[in-house]
């Protein structure tokens, strides 16, 4: 069981995987992730930092080759090296580094964690205690670089609902209850046990949904002619 979570700045992403974490009795990956990739090119995590969820210009990325001896691309293969082998495993909650768009198997939970601009504004301030406009600014660049990072290095949109299994809009939940919710649905698609293929996935998915559908109109019939 694998859950991988992307969250927009200033949603409590982190505190809720480590909630998910709890209830599902699973690791948590997130810095760890980086410095696994420290340790396999042999340098510095905090010079990996540098490259995570960012993506960098063309100024920027020739001079941190020239520091560290590294480039974008050999930081890109080196982290998904590092996220299939968490993947191996099939035991973990992973926070960003694009996970969602490398690890895709039938027993991965894949979860987008949303807010209204307003509350995640709110959130920071509360949190970092800085004012209106510098918790804005610092939530629009955020948002600004994960977008960037995602196309740059995926050729996707970070916010495409169609990217993930759940997407969880924290307007009127707390992070238990979001906790609780990816908790549950990712025990349910455990439990399911669809084929590791995912093209052998889908026939399960269309039979499972045709029985539903013919289940559900059995009942509405039965129902109907009740009444009558």
């Amino acid at each position: 069981m694998i859950v991988t979570i992307s969250r927009q700045s200033a949603t409590n992403g982190d505190l809720i995987a480590h909630l998910v974490s709890e209830r599902l009795d699973l690791p948590v990956y997130d810095h760890q992730v980086v410095e696994e990739v420290g340790r396999r090119l042999q340098i510095d995590p905090d010079l990996v930092t540098h490259f995570d969820e960012t993506a960098m210009n063309p100024v920027e990325s020739v001079l941190w080759e020239w520091r560290s001896s590294m480039n974008e691309d050999i930081y890109a293969r080196h982290m998904r090296q590092a996220l299939l082998r968490i993947a191996r495993e099939n035991k973990a909650v992973i926070i960003g580094h694009g996970a969602n768009f490398i690890i895709r198997t039938p027993d991965t939970l894949s979860v987008r964690i949303v807010a209204p601009k307003e509350l995640r504004i709110a959130m920071y301030r509360a949190g970092e205690g800085v004012g209106q406009e510098d918790a804005m600014r610092w939530i629009e660049e955020q948002d600004k670089h994960r977008k960037r990072f995602i196309e740059k290095r995926f050729k996707r949109d970070v916010d495409d609902p169609l990217a993930y299994d759940l997407v969880i809009n924290l307007s009127g939940l707390t992070p238990e209850m979001a906790a609780d919710l990816i908790a549950e649905a990712a025990r349910m698609r455990h439990a399911a046990h669809f084929a590791v293929d995912a093209d052998a996935t889908m026939p399960q998915y269309i039979e499972i949904l045709a029985h539903h559908r013919s289940t559900h109109h059995a009942s509405v019939g039965s129902v109907l002619r009740k009444r009558t």
